[in-house]
């Protein structure tokens, strides 16, 4: 099947973006399925974000547990 689509091309810091419609969509959903791909990207950041504090977390709780372990005076 041949079917006429639309592609828009955007250039961000050297890399090319392309966004693929059908000819004849209706710009307010155009739209929606921009806000639905910054929705997603807006998920992705949270994971990321949210997986980078449980490790700094890992690695600031190990760190007191070490220098408490090193703290304690030694007995003759």
């Amino acid at each position: 099947m041949l079917k006429n689509i639309s592609r828009l091309e955007c250039i961000v810091n050297d890399k090319i973006f392309h966004l693929f419609c059908d000819m004849d969509s209706p710009l307010d959903c155009v739209k929606e399925a921009l806000f639905q791909f910054q929705k997603y990207i807006g998920q992705v950041e949270d994971a990321v974000k949210k997986q980078k504090e449980e490790e700094e977390k890992k690695e600031e709780e190990e760190s007191i547990v070490s220098s408490e372990v090193v703290e304690e005076p030694q007995e003759a």
